[in-house]
């Protein structure tokens, strides 16, 4: 019965819905659902004769929530994400990660959470992730992304028109093999959104980092503010970042923006990154793409980005891929 469950379960991520998810198993109090993404990428970078000029980004990645009925306004949640990763010509070098895993109790208010999460700072620092490949991300803004351990709480309230978020993440290693490295963090934070499209965010997340072989310790404080606002097909948003060390020397100001236009099954894109560190007489993060993407169905898409690099030494990228969501 388990071998028969599982074939079903992985023909049915190869047959193309309109799903988001492909639902596992369902009963009076139960669910699980299988979702996953297949994205084969190449990236073109020039070399400078010391290296290749192309590679792979491609990777495979799938999940399952689950959720069980505990009483009238009472429901249990687990979720766990793992990716598989091809970066180059070599299956030795392929690689494998637990993005997400995490287990908790939610009702109509909000839940509660603990495990391997997106901070709370991820709330509004998503908002400048909007390029079309997985370039995407947050190489400016000194936001937490995913983070293990986190005890976060997520909230509605004001008619759901304020979102709450806050996490505590006790202390935790983070160089496995020697334990030498430590971080615990804190953050909360909220966005407003208002009935004409425009959303208001902000966050404060404090980081304390200890290195017990060089026997020291430092901590970071920073304060993200955004602004989104969606009109039809048009979205455009703005993070800003003030980060502070107590060491004072790798102080900085950052900020990411970027414009999205959906105009039927073609997406457009602009992002812009940069990062002003106070020690550093140039910009540390100075970066703009564009980018495309042609929406065949809710499952797949064709995407290309080009990359703009405007440090010094760093080289424009080209994006390609396809993606297969389920």
């Amino acid at each position: 019965m388990k071998k028969t469950l599982l074939v079903t379960v992985i023909l049915a991520s190869l047959v193309p819905t309109a799903q988001a998810t492909v639902n596992v198993y369902t009963d009076d109090a139960h669910q699980v659902d299988l979702y996953g993404r297949a994205y084969g990428a190449y990236i073109y970078q020039d070399g400078n004769d010391v290296k290749s000029d192309g590679r792979s980004d491609s990777y495979f990645r799938t999940g399952f929530k689950a959720s069980s009925n505990l009483a009238d306004d009472l429901t249990g949640l687990a979720r766990i994400e793992m990716q598989f990763e091809s970066r180059d010509n070599s299956d030795a070098n392929s690689t494998s990660k637990t993005r997400l895993m995490y287990a908790g109790l939610k009702n109509d208010r909000g839940q509660l959470t603990f495990g391997r999460n997106y901070a709370a700072d991820e709330i509004i620092a998503d908002w400048a992730d909007a390029g079309t490949t997985n370039y995407s991300g947050n190489p400016a803004i000194g936001n937490l992304n995913r983070q293990t351990n986190l005890l976060k709480l997520e909230m509605k309230v004001l008619d759901d028109a304020l979102n709450l978020v806050a996490h505590i993440q006790p202390e935790s290693s983070v160089d496995a093999s020697s334990g030498n490295d430590s971080q615990s963090s804190y953050s909360l934070g909220g966005v407003y959104g208002f009935d004409f499209g425009l959303e208001l965010g902000a966050t404060y997340t404090g980081v304390m980092t200890d290195d017990y072989g060089a026997n020291s310790d430092s901590d970071r404080s920073t304060f993200l503010t955004a602004v989104r606002y969606k009109y039809q097909g048009l979205t455009a948003s703005i993070v800003g970042d003030i980060t502070n060390n107590d060491s004072g020397v790798d102080d900085w100001t950052a900020y990411e923006l970027s414009l999205a236009y959906t105009l039927d099954k073609l997406t457009g894109t602009f992002t812009y990154k940069q990062r002003d560190t106070d020690t550093i007489s140039d910009n540390t993060v100075d970066q703009a793409a564009v980018g495309l993407a042609y929406k065949f169905n809710s499952n797949f898409r064709v995407v290309t980005e080009y990359v703009i690099e405007g440090v010094d030494a760093k080289e424009d990228q080209w994006h390609m891929a396809a993606r297969y969501d389920f």
